[in-house]
C-alpha cells in the first residue's frame, strides 16, 4: 500500500469564501434535492440565474441575505433558522443587508506571533443545535478529500451502529458529532465520485472500551474491513499515531480536527461544544500543515493495521480472533495477525512468522 499523496495547498486567502458560505452551500444543495427541485426551479423562485444557484451551492458566489431567505423559505426551513443563518452571513456593517465582496475580505499576511489573529469572517461556530450537527455531518459527506485527526473517538462515517449508539449517548458524549435523528435532507448529500479519506487515529482511541468489549471488537473489525477495501464507498487510509509519537495537532486543535475539501475549497473544521469551521487564517494554515506532518509521522499502513489488530485482541475478541477468523479474507491476515499477537504477547519482534 503506497503512502497517501500530500494534501493540496490551501488556495490563496483572497480566493477563499467564508466558512459559512461553504457550509450553507452544501446545505442549500441538499435541501433543493430533498425537495425534488431543479436548479431552474430554484432560480425561478429566487429570481436569479441558474448559474447563480449553482455557484452559490458550490460557494463560488457570495450569498446575499435576501437570496438565502428566499431559497430557505422555498425549501420549507423554519423562520427561526432562516433568521439565524442570515445573521451570520458576512456583512459590510452590522445590521445591514449588504454582504461584503470577497475582494474586500482579503486577509492581511500574518507574521510571526499572529497565530490566533484572524479576519472577521475567517471562523464560524455553528450554534444551531441539532441543525448545526447535521450540517457538520453534511460537510463530511460532501467532501471530496478528508484528512481527519482524533484523540477522543472514532468519527462519523467510520462507525458501526453499536459504537455510534454508545458514543453519542448523553452519558458518554454531551456534544455528539452526528444528529440523533438524521433529517431527510442529509440523505441527499452525496459525492460525484468516491471521496479520498485519510483517518488519523491516536492510539488511545483504540484502547478506549466504548460500549463494552464485544461492541468495541466489532468496531475494530470494521476499521480493518475498511482498510481491506470492504464496507467503504471509496479509498480510505486509516493511520494510527502511536502514543510515543505525539502530534502537534493535539497542541493546536485540542484533539479533534479535520481538513475537508468541498468543491475545491479547503475547510478546517472540528467539533467541541458546537461545530466550528475556519479558512484563510494563520491558525487554519497552521492546522493544515500540522495535519500534513501528522500523516507523515503516523505509523504506516501495515503497522497501523497491526496496531488495530492488537487492540482487537485486547478488547477481548479472542473468541473471534484466536484462530485468525477475525482476519479471514484479509490480504494481510497471516503477517499482520502474527505481528499483532507479538505486540499483545510481548514476543520479540525480530522473530519472523
Amino acid at each position: 500500500m503506497t503512502a497517501p499523496a500530500p494534501l493540496h495547498d490551501l488556495p490563496a486567502a483572497a480566493a477563499l469564501p467564508a466558512p459559512i458560505e461553504i457550509v450553507v452551500g452544501v446545505y442549500l444543495r441538499a435541501l433543493r434535492e430533498a425537495n425534488g427541485r431543479s436548479l431552474a426551479d430554484a432560480a425561478l423562485w429566487a429570481q436569479v440565474s441558474v448559474s447563480t444557484i449553482s455557484r452559490l451551492e458550490r460557494a463560488e458566489n457570495s450569498l446575499s441575505p435576501h437570496t438565502l431567505e428566499s431559497l430557505l423559505h422555498y425549501y420549507g426551513v423554519p423562520e427561526r433558522e432562516i433568521e439565524y443563518l442570515q445573521s451570520r452571513l458576512p456583512r459590510a456593517k452590522p445590521g445591514t443587508r449588504h454582504v461584503t465582496t470577497r475582494s474586500s475580505r482579503v486577509r492581511k499576511p500574518s507574521g510571526d506571533g499572529d497565530l490566533f489573529q484572524r479576519g472577521r469572517w475567517d471562523k464560524w461556530v455553528d450554534v444551531a443545535g441539532g441543525a448545526a450537527v447535521a450540517r457538520y455531518a453534511a460537510v463530511a459527506r460532501a467532501a471530496s478529500e478528508t484528512v481527519y485527526y482524533t484523540l477522543f473517538r472514532i468519527p462519523t462515517g467510520y462507525r458501526t451502529p453499536a459504537y455510534r449508539e454508545a458514543i453519542n449517548a448523553p452519558e458518554s458524549c454531551p456534544h455528539p458529532d452526528e444528529p440523533a435523528e438524521a433529517p431527510s435532507w442529509l440523505e441527499h448529500v452525496r459525492h460525484s465520485r468516491p471521496p479520498r479519506r485519510v483517518l488519523l487515529l491516536d492510539e488511545t482511541v483504540l484502547r478506549r472500551p466504548v460500549a463494552g468489549p464485544e461492541a468495541m471488537a466489532g468496531q475494530l473489525r470494521h476499521l480493518l474491513d475498511l482498510m481491506d477495501g470492504r464496507d467503504s464507498p471509496g479509498p480510505v487510509s486509516i493511520r494510527v499515531l502511536p502514543c510515543d509519537r505525539p502530534s502537534e495537532v493535539i497542541q493546536f486543535a485540542g484533539g479533534e480536527v479535520g481538513a475537508f475539501t468541498v468543491h475545491g475549497n479547503r475547510l478546517i473544521a472540528g467539533m467541541h461544544t458546537a461545530p466550528w469551521y475556519e479558512t484563510g487564517s494563520a491558525y487554519a494554515h497552521t492546522l493544515h500543515e500540522a495535519l500534513q506532518r501528522a500523516v507523515e509521522e503516523a505509523a504506516g499502513e501495515e503497522d497501523s493495521y497491526a496496531l488495530i489488530t492488537s487492540a482487537l485482541f485486547r478488547a477481548g475478541a479472542h473468541h473471534l480472533a484466536g484462530d485468525g477468523s477475525a482476519l479471514a479474507g484479509s490480504r494481510r491476515s497471516s503477517v499482520v495477525g502474527c505481528l499483532a499477537r507479538r505486540r499483545v504477547l510481548g514476543e520479540p519482534r525480530g522473530v519472523r512468522p
